[in-house]
């Protein structure tokens, strides 16, 4: 699926110059360009815009604003729409942030940098075509054998093993992951109740059903009604995990103590 583009450039030679560099690529569908920022902000509020290149000196900052300023409105009005700023300044982490875009690169235009933003903004892309196909809790997860719609409530955890990443469902199947990194699950998975547990595991919190704490060799798991493993958990990562139950089940009940082994059961509310 191409990403729907809007460019907005008030000098005719960049977006002509940028139209062909883009068209390189092969994953943007250019539906409007615009040589001021008041009608490319209409436009991209009131129609289906994947995401848009500004160059921040388009429009004026004295009356319609400039680009950093349509950045800005997207940002608060159509969240969703991935922005990418351009200037002939160089500015800072800071300035950038304060920018409200998802990537920024200076001026001339070239072919290295802009490879690096349209990657950045295909994985972007890629992300929220996975929030927004979620339905009823389930979402595409590509798997060796392709795309999969894989019910999220149905998922124990994701674990890292072989340079491979599993997911391990409640059933004890088994299904191998293509194409992501740990860090990529997580952010994928950000808002469904999972969590990093460790560095080669993301658990989901609503299956723990006990904790297991071993204080004297600082051993600590997460154990699931009907599956015969543990997950670990980091030493960092413990308490915060508690914390976690404890805010989503109420409580933790201590259900045996011997010598310094103490486990819970979670408390379902």
């Amino acid at each position: 699926m191409k990403m729907k583009l809007v460019l907005v450039e008030s000098d005719e030679t960049l977006c002509t110059e940028l139209k062909e560099l883009l068209a390189f690529y092969n994953v943007f569908d250019i539906v409007h360009t615009f040589d001021g920022i008041n009608e490319a902000n209409k436009y991209i509020c009131l129609n289906d815009v994947d995401a848009v290149f500004i160059n921040i000196k388009t429009g004026n900052p004295r009356y319609s604003g400039d680009g950093s300023f349509l950045a800005y409105n997207l940002s608060q009005i159509k969240p969703d729409v991935l922005v990418v700023l351009y200037s002939e300044e160089k500015l800072e982490a800071g300035q950038v942030f304060d920018c409200c875009c998802d990537e920024y690169f200076r001026l001339p235009f070239d072919n290295r940098v802009l490879q690096r933003v349209v990657k950045r903004l295909q994985y972007l892309f890629e992300l929220l075509q996975y929030k927004r196909l979620s339905v009823n809790r389930s979402m595409m997860i590509k798997t060796r054998n392709g795309y999969q719609l894989v019910n999220i409530d149905k998922v124990l955890f994701i674990e890292r093993t072989d340079r491979k990443n599993k997911m391990v469902m409640v059933d004890g199947k088994e299904m191998v992951l293509a194409g992501y990194s740990m860090n990529e699950l997580e952010q994928i998975l950000e808002g469904y109740n999972f969590y990093r547990c460790y560095q080669s595991f993301i658990v989901n919190l609503s299956k723990v059903s006990y904790v297991r704490a071993d204080n004297e060799s600082k051993n600590f798991a997460l154990i699931f009604d009907g599956y015969a493993g543990e997950v670990m958990v980091s030493r960092e990562k413990y308490k915060e995990v508690l914390q976690l139950l404890k805010s989503k089940y109420a409580k933790l009940t201590l259900y045996e103590e011997k010598d310094e082994v103490k486990s819970f059961i979670v408390c379902r509310i």
